[in-house]
This record gives C-alpha cells, structure tokens and sequence, in this order.
C-alpha cells in the first residue's frame, strides 16, 4: 500500500462517506493531525461531525481505492460476459478469441 495519497483521492474518499449519510453541504478543516468534517443538511443543520487522524484517513482511502477496484474487475466481467452474448446473438466471434 502506498505511503501517500493525493488530495483527490482523500476527498474522494471522504465524499463516498458524506454520499452515504446524505449529506447536502460540507466544510471541511485540515488540522495538524488530519480532518474534522461537518456535514449539513437540507436546512443548513449540522447532521454529522467527524475527525479523522493521519491513520484513519489512510484507513478510508485505502478501502475506498479497494472497492473501486473491485467495481472496476466487476464491470470488466460483466462487460465480457455482455460482448459474448451480443457476439453469440449475432452469430459472430471475435477473431482470434479463445474460449
């Protein structure tokens, strides 16, 4: 696992998060020792707090860049599988293709 992370896959990470409690606005704070992120609603209320420290930002970039891998071989497979069918329903193969 890397050392490091870029800013956009930190906040990437983090909007993952406030995506699922279904936060409207954000504000974000970079302290000495990480993040403290305020999540608002609709209205403009405070519906969650969090802190996050070095460790646990590395925590949450790391399983995030993990789902997005396995989405990615997910979309792979059921992209083959899609180009297989539409070949067979066709009745085409594609050209130099092992089954």
């Amino acid at each position: 696992m890397r050392a490091t992370f870029s800013y956009a896959s930190i906040l990437h990470a983090v909007g993952q998060m406030l995506d699922q409690v279904g936060v409207k606005s954000i504000a974000i704070h970079e302290e000495e020792d990480g993040l403290f992120i305020e999540g608002f609603n609709g209205e403009g209320h405070l519906q969650v707090q969090m802190r996050y420290d070095i460790a646990s930002l590395y925590d949450l970039v790391a399983r995030s860049e993990d789902l997005v891998e396995e989405r990615k071989q997910l979309t792979s497979v059921e992209n083959e599988g899609t180009l297989h069918r539409f070949l067979a329903d066709h009745k085409r193969e594609l050209v130099g293709a092992t089954y």
